[in-house]
């Protein structure tokens, strides 16, 4: 519009389609007892993005100053159709008019759009000193009337300490800056409709009927994270040597997860805004170029974070159990937890093997009236031994390294990945480790069963094997196993003319 205004106008619209077709055969497998079957599912999808913006941008003197304001709307639409069918006439026709008795046929259609007002101001002084501004109000679908909205900002300065007159003597130093920013995002990633209560429509007897699917929350609202972050960017000896040190805090209100309730409600969880959560740390990143010249270049990489993460505040309705002094709720085999770290797995503690080779596990000890003791003891019985506290899946440090070579033209990097400490419940080792019985005959064992207990190997760990044992291999903390691992990310090899090599070198 001007030399110092502009505005701008962008919008966006993805098509996307997805065709699935599932044909089970009519010999064998769970199809065989009806005469093999077919489905066949569409889904389409539109979304658009609309954005419109206007920017003032302004300099004078030392002082450089830009302020955007602007408006965003995005929608998604999606459609699904699928049908089934039984009776198969031949497997060489996987097609539903191939097939002889409609099974389910269904359709739906779901809406989810976010609508944004936003503003953001950055400013610099002789580019040593910045700072920024933001403001951002958001609504979205996924809350009900009266609860869409929320408001969310932030601010940020940075300081060039390299630009200043008493490190002009530090030729060493190429770049120092002090960075500090706080602020709040906003999430609503729960799906759509937890704000109010859902039903299916089913046939009964010839009749339309209603059929309670799932429970609503009115209330829930958006989900705020607050971070703060202070850090440290640096260059040194000509990019020898660069990276960057950042503390981080994050805390999390208004958490949105599945609260679980008892089923004789006829529901067994709902969405709500359950509490407080804070994660803290430090990232590290490490740039090392130990060879620069002007055909030939090596260099390494390294990135770490450290994270500790804790619930801070749970409301009273959600403190529905004491477990080992935290107050909390149980969600399946996760235990939520006021001072407990998130995901904190809550099952019952392997004991070992019984002098007959049955599984073990601890229970707290009771008295003749009942109440516990304070003391555990083992048990063969699975539903008698109790749940307790084993640990969480955060790991105590997690990130990266790699290195890359170029040389006359020819360019070689390997990245890897790591993580160091943190728990994972091994589910595929459990199901490998099950006991034969009707049911379940003709799966895949691990080889560790070779090292079962039996009467020549009563030393083992492992219970014995025994058909029909269907407690043996229960959950329980005996699956959880350390999450520590290295991975080879990638490894890219190329070769780029030395003469275009030659060239870039001199740019």
């Amino acid at each position: 519009i001007t030399d110092f205004l502009k505005v701008n106008v962008t919008s966006t619209a993805t098509w996307g389609e997805t065709y699935i077709s599932n044909f089970r055969n009519m010999y064998y497998g769970t199809s065989a007892g009806t005469n093999g079957s077919i489905e066949k599912t569409v889904q389409s999808s539109l979304r658009t993005n609309n954005i419109q913006t206007i920017t003032y941008y302004d300099s004078f003197g030392l002082h450089n100053i830009n302020v955007l304001a602007g408006h965003e709307y995005y929608n998604v639409k999606t459609r699904n159709l699928a049908a089934s069918k039984n009776g198969m006439f031949s497997p060489d026709i996987q097609e539903l008019s191939a097939a002889a008795t409609l099974a389910d046929a269904s359709s739906y259609t779901t809406h989810y759009n976010v609508e944004g007002y936003f503003l953001s101001a950055q400013y610099d002084y002789n580019g040593k000193y910045y700072g920024s501004f933001s403001y951002r109000r958001d609504g979205s679908s996924r809350f009900a009337p009266g609860h869409q909205w929320g408001n969310f900002w932030s601010v940020g300065a940075a300081w060039i300490l390299s630009k200043e007159n008493f490190l002009a003597n530090a030729k060493w130093i190429d770049m120092l800056k002090l960075k500090a920013s706080i602020g709040s995002q906003g999430n609503d990633n729960i799906g759509n409709f937890r704000y109010t209560n859902t039903y299916t429509i089913e046939n009964a007897n010839g009749k339309v009927s209603t059929v309670f699917n799932a429970k609503g929350s009115e209330n829930i609202t958006w989900e705020t994270n607050s971070n703060f972050n202070a850090g440290v960017e640096f260059s040194f000896l000509r990019g020898t040597v660069s990276g960057g040190v950042e503390y981080f805090l994050r805390k999390t209100t208004d958490m949105l997860l599945s609260f679980p309730v008892a089923p004789s409600l006829g529901y067994s969880s709902y969405y709500a805004n359950v509490g407080d959560m804070r994660n803290s740390g430090v990232e590290i990143e490490l740039n090392f170029t130990p060879i620069r010249r002007e055909h030939v270049q090596w260099d390494i990489n390294l990135n770490m974070t450290h994270l500790r993460n804790k619930i801070t505040m749970l409301p009273p309705e959600r403190r529905t159990k004491q477990v080992d002094g935290y107050s909390g709720y149980v969600s399946g085999s996760t235990f939520f937890g006021e001072g407990l770290p998130m995901y904190t797995f809550y099952m019952r503690k392997y004991a070992g093997v019984s002098d007959e080779g049955l599984s073990m596990w601890y229970m707290d000890e009771t008295d003749d009236k009942g109440n516990p003791t304070g003391k555990r003891v083992t048990t063969t019985e699975y539903a008698k031994a109790s749940d307790y506290l084993c640990g969480d899946p955060i790991p105590d440090l997690y990130g990266g390294f790699g290195t890359s070579v170029n040389f006359w033209g020819f360019d070689l990097s390997v990245a890897f990945t790591y993580q160091i400490g943190g728990l994972a419940y091994d589910s595929g080792y459990a199901a490998a480790m099950y006991s034969p019985a009707n049911k379940s005959t003709g799966m895949n064992w691990h080889k560790d069963i070779l090292k079962a207990w039996s009467a020549d190997n009563a030393s083992s760990d492992i219970p014995r094997l025994q058909y029909e044992d269907k407690d043996q291999n229960n959950m329980s903390d005996r699956f959880l196993m350390d999450a520590s691992y290295l991975n080879l990310q990638n490894i890219n090899f190329g070769y780029t003319p030395v003469s275009y090599t030659h060239l870039r070198a001199h740019e």
